[in-house]
């Protein structure tokens, strides 16, 4: 997995691990050069800490953002207000998470195949029809899905701003490792932006 992807011959890796955060992440990865750090078991260390070895990369960079900010209401609130109060649109919204989780219970897959799937145009695209769909969760004028919604977008803004602060240089190849949800998000507002090219993980897994 690290071998094929490091075949994008990234020049900067950036992890979707909160800014503030960027200097003890580096002080574990330095400790990992050196041979004194076990790596934890998800894609931060799995993944960017390894890629990163093979790149020859001296730091990691963190680009993500967690603070409150524009919410008044967390997903967790909204998800089980819908649930609750319009079973039908949380079903129509919702339904794909329990929907996946049941289907991939009952399948194995191997590390290369999990992130094969999870890189897939349209399940990426599914992932963020869900989320722009919360907005339609509301009680009169009360937009209660809007409440965590423009955090999203507000996020994935910062996200897209960080990482627009890497590239110094036009030769720069960024390796932005990330959830699934953030990609096709990210990937409207750099399109719109026109200041990258972007290639898709598919090419490489």
């Amino acid at each position: 997995m690290v071998k094929q992807i490091a075949a994008f011959k990234p020049t900067k890796l950036a992890l979707e691990v909160e800014k503030k955060n960027e200097e003890i992440i580096n002080k574990n990865y330095q400790n990992y050069l050196s041979g004194f750090f076990n790596l934890k078991l998800n894609e931060i260390y799995q993944l960017g800490f390894r890629i990163a070895k093979e790149m020859q990369h001296k730091a990691v960079y963190c680009i993500d953002w967690m603070e409150k900010g524009a919410a008044t209401k967390s997903i967790d609130e909204v998800y089980h207000w819908t649930k609750e109060n319009q079973p039908v649109l949380f079903k129509d919204i919702f339904g794909y998470i329990e929907d996946e989780e049941n289907n991939r219970q009952t399948k194995y897959e191997t590390i290369l195949e999990m992130y094969q799937h999870v890189n897939n145009k349209e399940f990426v695209k599914e992932l963020h029809r869900s989320n722009l769909h919360i907005a339609r969760i509301k009680q009169l004028t009360d937009y209660i899905g809007m409440e965590w919604l423009i955090w999203w977008y507000q996020r994935n803004l910062i996200l897209f701003s960080n990482l627009e602060s890497l590239a110094t240089s036009a030769d720069d190849r960024i390796l932005f490792i990330v959830g699934s949800a953030h990609v096709e998000i990210l990937n409207n507002f750099i399109e719109e932006s026109g200041l990258f090219e972007i290639e898709f993980a598919q090419q490489y897994l």
